[in-house]
């Protein structure tokens, strides 16, 4: 059973890259890490069957002998000095993906790889050390798009911050993981991104779902498509408003036009950054 299917059933399983030390959770094996459900909210014989289940191996491509896979799924200790990033990947493949080959091509990008798996079938792991080559979320966005068309591949890429080998990778992974699979979903226009990209929207989508003002806001403004369509636009450029138009299809002028309405209508000025953040969000949660 795999997580999709046990988090329909049991909404409230919270996952995890390890276990828990806690005997008041079961924790259920997975590729990428464990499902943890509390024992006090499932009947006798649920704990039976989840205990069965519990003791099966996740369906892993990993044969649990990669250093990395150790250090962020098991919690063993980094001893190695240096600075280090974790990428992961998430791939869609053809029926004739050429998967070593594939993997070849990226062992040269990555020069610096100190470990390289494959969680499942579509998701890969990359382990990089810092140094003065290391290539930036840009340069790595150019380089999948080649290897997509390449290969006929659809990949979607989490790059990680770099992060001293005195931090605790485990937990600092688990976060990151939960930003990615949870983000992949929002950011649409970029293949690879990081923290920094979805930041705004990651770390304020609690308190906007909370907010009795903001959801007025978004009631009373009404935005149509169109309009958020800019919106959208415009934050991945910046504010610039002639790459907008261009990307858009618009004429400048017509841009403004639309934008000078909102303005009347909302009291919202796109051209202003704090603005132009506060329809981003509202637009995205």
């Amino acid at each position: 059973m795999n997580r999709t299917n046990l988090q329909t059933i049991y909404p409230e399983a919270v996952h995890h890259n390890h276990p828990s030390s806690d005997h008041d959770y079961l924790s259920i094996p997975e590729a990428d890490g464990y499902l943890w459900l509390k024992k006090n909210t499932l009947s006798k014989k649920e704990i039976a069957l989840l205990t069965i289940l519990a003791a099966e191996t996740p369906e892993s491509l990993v044969d649990g002998k990669h250093l990395w896979y150790q250090i962020l799924f098991q919690q063993k200790v980094l001893e190695e000095n240096g600075r280090f990033r974790v990428i992961q990947l998430l791939l869609q493949t053809p029926k004739s993906f050429l998967a070593d080959v594939w993997k070849e091509h990226i062992e040269g990008i990555f020069p610096n790889t100190v470990d390289f798996f494959f969680l499942t079938d579509q998701q890969a792991i990359l382990v990089e050390e810092q140094t003065k080559h290391s290539l930036s979320k840009e340069e790595l966005e150019g380089i999948f798009l080649t290897l997509d068309d390449d290969f006929e591949t659809t990949s979607r890429v989490f790059v990680g911050g770099f992060h001293d080998s005195t931090k605790d990778f485990a937990t600092l992974f688990e976060e990151e993981q939960a930003i990615f699979k949870e983000e992949a979903l929002q950011i649409k226009r970029k293949k690879v991104f990081g923290i920094a990209d979805v930041a705004l929207h990651y770390f304020t989508k609690e308190a906007l779902a909370k907010s009795s003002l903001t959801r007025s806001m978004k009631e009373e403004w009404r935005i149509d498509d169109e309009m958020k369509e800019i919106i959208q636009t415009l934050w991945t450029n910046q504010g610039n408003l002639s790459s907008t138009a261009k990307e858009l299809f618009m004429h400048r002028n017509t841009l403004q036009y639309r934008l000078e309405k909102f303005q009347e209508n909302t009291g919202m000025q796109l051209k202003n950054t704090d603005d132009l953040i506060l329809c981003y969000l509202l637009l995205n949660h």
